[in-house]
């Protein structure tokens, strides 16, 4: 079996909120631009807004 490390600088961005700038918790993703931001983070974003923070698309909320 094959074993690779993968240090945690290398995914951060990844699993980082860009709102809180902490890593994601109840990760939730924008369906129109797949960005990933932490769902409490993104439902307080979106009470004043209704496009992505990261690339302003607007988000059509279901």
């Amino acid at each position: 079996m094959l074993t690779r490390k993968i240090k945690l600088w290398d995914i951060n961005a990844h699993i980082t909120c860009r709102l809180c700038s902490g890593y994601l918790i109840d990760a939730t993703t924008v369906t129109e631009c797949l960005h990933t931001f932490c769902r409490s983070c993104l439902v307080k974003y979106l009470e004043e807004n209704n496009t992505c923070p990261t690339c302003r698309i607007v988000i059509h909320q279901s």
